[in-house]
């Protein structure tokens, strides 16, 4: 019987028939990836069109935090879970009508964490940082998070997506600390849920995938008093609650959540035009929009002026509304791991 497979050794890069295999040390991983690891994993940009992402419908984990609702991130008070789960199927049906492809996190109930609590923030999936080529798996700050990484690699590695980077030893990093602005460039926060050692981790990783200018943004935060997710006094610990890019060289920003000189940074080095977050919409994360392909972008309803700007720019803007995620601590990107976004064009 002929070999099936006989043929195909022709094919092999330094191929030498009857002799040993010379060794092929000048093979880029990104030419083989979709061949050896089944799809164009991953993504370096914030506005390129997105393919596929991991969401988690809220389930009984997400409501629970009654026994302390100020240790657990809720200044505001506990979600509405009937409610939560309705907005989320909104999202995901305004994903699918966009044809983005949805895979459901690996996490059957109880979904616990490390110190055996329920982990309320797992429909906030966006805990995984993706480079072109597979996935960097954080390491969440706070203990009552802590576990989530869990639940995220597997469902990562059971998709067949490759995991090239986990923070591990004291770095800890949560990827809503980093936002792409083009592919090279990418700012990460140094904030209550990300301290220098993650961020030092997670930028020698990305260096590793093309990323030449990695920025530094340090966020304020609070000690004993948070009245709000982002705002009044609070600061915020995630940098996408306060910046987003919503296409090349525009920004959604609330000054007051990051240091100046990142401001400086976006105006006058990377040329960027910045719509400015109102007081009053802040905790609505209108900077935490999810852009679904170039000119398009899903957003929680009830930021008109953020929206009203990103329209005057020529962008189409999908209101979804999202208010007991926005209570709970995030929007569109917070509650979706961009699995596949396609490159940006230059």
């Amino acid at each position: 019987m002929t070999d099936p497979y006989a043929e195909r050794l022709a094919e092999i890069p330094l191929y030498r028939p009857g002799k040993p295999p010379l060794t092929f040390f000048d093979s880029d991983f990104q030419s083989e990836l979709e061949k050896t690891w089944g799809k164009s994993w991953g993504g370096q940009s914030s506005y390129a069109r997105l393919r596929a992402v991991i969401t988690h419908r809220p389930g009984p984990e997400a409501a629970w935090g009654a026994p302390d609702p100020d240790f657990l991130n809720l200044p505001t008070g506990l979600p509405d879970l009937p409610l939560m789960q309705a907005q989320h199927d909104g999202f995901v049906r305004v994903l699918r009508e966009n044809g983005v492809e949805i895979y459901p996190l690996n996490a059957p109930p109880p979904v616990l964490g490390t110190y055996g609590i329920p982990l309320r923030s797992a429909t906030f999936t966006h805990e995984t940082l993706m480079v072109k080529g597979g996935a960097i798996i954080c390491r969440c700050a706070p203990a009552y998070k802590r576990g989530l990484e869990y639940y995220q690699s597997r469902t990562i590695g059971a998709l067949g997506c490759p995991i090239l980077y986990t923070v591990h030893g004291m770095g800890f990093f949560e990827s809503s600390n980093a936002v792409w602005l083009d592919k090279k460039s990418l700012p990460l926060a140094v904030s209550q849920r990300a301290n220098l050692e993650g961020v030092h981790q997670v930028t020698g990783a990305v260096q590793q995938f093309g990323v030449e200018d990695v920025h530094v943004v340090h966020l304020p935060g609070p000690l004993n008093t948070r009245g709000a997710q982002t705002g009044r006094g609070g600061g915020a610990f995630h940098l996408d609650m306060v910046f987003g890019v919503a296409a090349p060289r525009i920004g959604v920003i609330y000054p007051p959540g990051v240091g100046y000189e990142f401001i400086d940074y976006l105006l006058h080095k990377k040329g960027f035009d910045l719509i400015e977050i109102p007081e009053e919409e802040v905790n609505g994360c209108p900077s935490n929009f999810l852009v679904l392909e170039p000119g398009k972008l899903v957003i929680p309803a009830g930021n008109p002026y953020v929206t009203g700007e990103l329209r005057k720019r020529g962008i189409t803007v999908i209101e979804v509304e999202m208010s007991e995620f926005t209570k709970a601590g995030g929007g569109p990107t917070c509650i979706t791991v961009p699995l596949i976004r396609d490159e940006e064009i230059e």
